[in-house]
Order: C-alpha cells, then sequence, then structure tokens
C-alpha cells in the first residue's frame, strides 16, 4: 500500500500487523532485516474509514495522536485492511466483562 506522508507526497510501504501496531517498511526485504520505516499504534486508534483519495482506494486510521492516510490498490484490498484493523481494535474499545 501507499502512506500519505507529512508532505502531502505518497510513498509506498510493506504493511505488516502485529499485536503490537501496524508497522511498515520500505518494502519486505526491510521487514525481513527488521529495518523499521514506522509504527501506527492500534491501541491508540479510534476509527478507520473509506476515505476518498486522488490514487486507488483510499482509507484513514484516526488515533489520539494522528491521522493516517493510506491507499490500497483495489476496493477489496483496502475492504480486507479496514476489517481486519477494525477487529484488531475492537477488544480494547469495548467493556471488559472479565472481571
Amino acid at each position: 500500500m501507499s502512506k500519505l506522508d507529512d508532505f502531502g507526497e505518497w510513498k509506498k510501504h510493506w504493511f505488516v500487523l502485529t499485536d503490537a501496531g501496524l508497522k511498515y517498511y520500505r518494502d519486505s526485504t526491510a521487514e525481513e532485516k527488521d529495518d523499521l520505516d514506522g509504527e501506527i499504534d492500534l491501541k491508540s486508534c479510534l476509527n478507520v474509514s473509506e476515505f476518498d483519495v486522488e490514487k486507488n482506494y483510499g482509507f484513514q486510521i484516526q488515533t489520539r495522536e494522528a491521522v493516517f492516510t493510506l491507499s490500497a490498490m483495489t476496493a477489496g484490498i483496502r475492504r480486507n485492511w479496514i476489517e481486519v484493523l477494525k477487529k484488531s481494535i475492537q477488544p480494547s474499545s469495548s467493556p471488559d466483562l472479565t472481571q
């Protein structure tokens, strides 16, 4: 996918979803070397939603700290990412019923 950077430019990244968050790397080789470009903390995630962008199929991840704008190559890939990201943020936002 591509991520909109602070200068308004689209940069291609390799995204990996972990328990801690959504990590992104320059490419899959960088992931193997653990050469991280950045990470979106999903523990502070408030919302994930479709977002119109000029390039492909956009969506946004809103956290308490920032808003990240991403772009997937197809509508299906975007839908899959939004679904999996929403699932990963749901548990922390729902009340703890285990006590």
